[in-house]
Formats: structure tokens, sequence, C-alpha cells
């Protein structure tokens, strides 16, 4: 019978809380820039287009 330690269960579900944030984080930011790129044309997001 295989014991999972204490660590290793820590480990794997800040794994998960991790993968999920980082997967949400990607999401906000993604719909920040769109958002901001179809607002703002000034090239707040993106400094290389003003020129």
């Amino acid at each position: 019978m295989k014991e999972v330690s204490l660590l290793e269960m820590i480990g794997r579900s800040l794994a998960k809380v991790a993968a999920g944030a980082g997967i949400a984080a990607v999401l906000i930011w993604l719909t920040y820039v769109m958002l901001d790129v179809g607002h703002m044309q000034s090239g707040f997001t993106l400094p290389q287009s003003s020129y």
C-alpha cells in the first residue's frame, strides 16, 4: 500500500491552483488587451505602433 506524503499532496494541490490562476490571469490579460486595442488606437499597449 503506497502512502502519499503530505508534502506531495500539498504540492499537487498547489500546482492545480497555480495552473488555474495562470489560465485565469492569461484570459483576463487577453481580454484587457483586446478591449484596450479596440477602444484606444493610441498605441498605449503597443508603443512601437506609433512609429
